[in-house]
């Protein structure tokens, strides 16, 4: 029994009819049946028969041979001849297209079962060695040696890339020529020619290998050092039928061991003069030991002053802050009550002054608070810890406490932040700060409109990035200036008066404690029309 499938090509029905009935009546499945040698090629391209059994003598422009010829060459399926002809001329036309088989008729049920499974089996086989024989190619290729291989007589059957770029020389140029013409060796040392492996190789069936100091002339004439090993091929019973020959450019081994033989060599003469600087040097060591000390001891007396000097700071500006801040809050406090007209009526310009007064008390507090807050950022007193903070909750917060002072300048006043919790990792008090600096600078500039604080999160860079958006129909920033407003003390000789009243602080001490948490501050601004400062957080 055989699942084979069968192409049958016969031009006489009746007998194309007996081979399929004798087929089937064998176990195979029911072949396909053609009449002409055009109708064949056609078929065998389209249902893929694993054998077909050819009528040499058919009717129309192509025999059963040109049919044959076709059909083994586009499709590789294996070809039976069956004829009634046996003449020499028609066996020796039929032998070029290769046949699997050839039967004459009549002929016996077990004649065509053996030329089938033979037919099969030889294919199978044939198929299995090229699949083999382009594995074993496709790997001599591939390979980082030069690969030359050659029959019994030492002419070249085969060379892989490296070979070629080796010697200088194309496979299809010395494709069956004697190696002994392209792998020219000689001794690098008495520059005498030295016999090819493969010669010794081949009379003596034993792996040959070159010493060491060999050089390969290629084909330009250039001396390559290399090391080659040569061994036999041998068919399976022993017979040597070739042999192979492996070899490696060692032109950059070489030069490595000649780079360390120079390197030992100076490295021999370094020792040599460091040991005679050696008594030397001993002789300078304990001067230079006690040379070390004193400069230890007195990096020791810098350090403890440096520290000296560090304390006394941070108690000046702890001190002078806390008296800044009485004496302002002072002022503060008695010119707001002097404001209430409790202890009496006020003049207009009394008034007027009492205003400007507080204001600056309020204006120099506020410097001084962003001066200590720099102070604590630079010299690492701040220390930042995040947690799972609730965002929205945070902007909430900014929003109710500027509600009062956007309402008072006559401003609109709106939000998007989400209703449910929005948390991330951050820190609570530096966000707050920074949304407060934000928000208070966009009421402060801005005269008429709205001021609008936007809540987004996107997706970028694999994580979710959340993005805190403060803006204003406010007096903008020139293009010039806006490289300018994060740095300290900003000198913006192109913004408007009102934006030059700020202390030049708030947006620099914003970024520093937005970089703290792990963020940055953008800013988008058109002159005339408004600003956009954009918190990331990633």
């Amino acid at each position: 029994m055989s699942d084979a499938k069968i192409l049958i090509v016969e031009d006489e029905g009746i007998e194309a009819l007996d081979i399929q009935h004798r087929l089937v009546s064998l176990g195979y499945p029911t072949p396909e049946i053609v009449f002409s040698g055009e109708d064949a090629v056609k078929k065998a391209g389209e249902t893929s028969p694993d054998v077909a059994l050819m009528d040499i003598m058919l009717r129309g422009e192509i025999d059963g041979v040109a049919a044959a010829e076709r059909i083994h060459t586009l499709f590789d399926i294996p070809i039976i001849y069956v004829t009634a002809y046996a003449d020499e001329d028609t066996l020796k036309r039929a032998k070029i297209t290769e046949p699997y088989g050839y039967i004459i008729k009549p002929f016996k049920d077990r004649e065509v079962h053996i030329a089938i499974d033979v037919a099969l089996y030889k294919h199978k086989m044939e198929r299995t060695l090229k699949e083999s024989e382009k594995w074993l190619a496709t790997t001599l290729r591939s390979i980082g040696d030069g690969v030359i291989a050659t029959d019994k007589n030492g002419l070249i059957t085969f060379m892989n890339a490296v070979a070629e770029v080796v010697t200088g020389w194309k496979l299809t140029e010395v494709l069956n020529k004697k190696l002994t013409a392209v792998f020219k060796i000689i001794n690098a040392d008495t520059r005498q020619l030295v016999e090819n492996p493969v010669t010794r190789v081949i009379l003596e069936g034993a792996v040959v290998g070159l010493a060491n100091h060999k050089k390969l002339i290629a084909r330009d004439g250039t001396e390559v050092p290399i090391d080659a090993n040569a061994a036999p091929i041998k068919d399976d019973k022993g017979s040597i039928i070739g042999a192979i020959l492996v070899f490696h450019d060692v032109t950059e081994r070489e030069r490595i061991e000649a780079e360390l033989r120079t390197a030992r060599d100076e490295l021999e003469k370094r020792v040599a003069e460091r040991t005679a600087d050696l008594a030397l040097a001993n002789k300078y060591l304990k001067q230079e030991i006690e040379q070390r000390k004193k400069a230890e001891y007195k990096l020791e007396e810098k350090n403890i002053e440096l520290e000296n000097a560090k304390w006394a700071k941070d108690r000046f500006l702890a001190t002078i802050s806390n008296e800044l801040r009485t004496a302002l809050n002072a002022i503060i406090g008695f010119s707001g009550t002097l404001l209430t007209k409790r202890t009496g009526n006020l003049s207009d310009d009394q008034e007027k002054q009492l205003q400007a007064i507080r204001s600056s008390a309020e204006h120099l507090l506020s410097l001084i608070n962003y001066l200590l807050d720099l102070a604590k950022i630079e010299y690492g007193k701040v220390e930042i810890r995040t947690e799972p903070v609730d965002v929205a909750g945070v902007i909430r917060e900014v929003v109710e406490a500027m509600q009062p002072v956007a309402q008072q300048k006559g401003l609109k006043f709106t939000d998007n932040i989400p209703k449910s919790q929005v948390v991330i990792r951050t820190h609570a008090r530096a966000l707050n700060q920074i949304l407060l600096n934000l928000t208070n600078n966009a009421i402060k500039f801005t005269e008429k409109g709205e001021v609008r604080l936007e809540f987004a999160q996107q997706y970028r860079g694999g994580g979710f990035q959340t993005e805190i958006s403060v803006v204003d129909t406010g007096v903008g920033i020139r293009e010039e200036d806006q490289k300018r407003i994060f740095e300290p003390f900003p000198q913006l000789k192109a913004a408007p008066s009102s934006l030059r009243e700020g202390a030049g602080l708030g947006l620099h001490l914003s970024q520093k404690l937005a970089e703290l948490i792990g963020g940055e501050i953008s800013c988008r601004s058109a002159y005339g029309r408004g600003s956009t400062f954009t918190l990331t957080l990633k």
